[in-house]
């Protein structure tokens, strides 16, 4: 705990990596009432799963069924950590992407998957062609941030299917 309050980033990434059992608590801390405490734990599981893609494949599953509605959580937080697995390790989150998505209705999921969409868009663009369409149908949003992402996702779909 005392690495993510000082905020030693490269502190926690050794850690994670030398130490794969501290990926566990990082995820609870993602529920953590501090955003910073939240953010740093989500991008050290972004370095946990690139050093143990069995953790971050693991971590990724969880997420998915913690969206379910059969699975009694808050999923929310969870999909930061997604955006930073994405971010360090693309190929692991590849396969969930789709699915992650289908959750693009819930307004409590959107903005998260949507930061999280972007972050991995940010590293592997391609990876979002396949969910032009979920994209396309959500049309405008209330929120500010919640509509830039969707506009930088579209953008970059656009021009990833045009080839410019």
């Amino acid at each position: 705990m005392e690495l993510l309050r000082q905020g030693d980033s490269e502190g926690l990434e050794r850690m994670v990596v030398e130490v794969p059992s501290a990926v566990r608590f990082l995820q609870g801390r993602l529920w953590d009432p501090d955003p910073e405490i939240r953010s740093r734990s989500a991008i050290a599981l972004g370095a946990a799963a690139a050093a143990h893609p069995d953790l971050g494949r693991e971590l990724l599953r969880r997420t998915l069924w913690a969206m379910n509605d059969e699975s009694a959580t808050n999923g929310a937080p969870m999909l930061a950590a997604i955006g930073e697995i994405g971010r360090c390790a693309p190929e692991l989150v590849a396969p969930f992407v789709g699915p992650m998505t289908a959750y693009l209705w819930d307004d409590g999921l959107r903005p998260g998957i949507l930061e999280a969409l972007r972050s991995i868009a940010e590293v592997r663009p391609e990876m979002i062609e396949d969910i032009r369409d979920r994209l396309m149908a959500i049309g405008d949003l209330d929120d500010p941030g919640e509509q830039a992402d969707l506009e930088y996702l579209l953008a970059v779909n656009r021009e990833s299917v045009d080839g410019e």
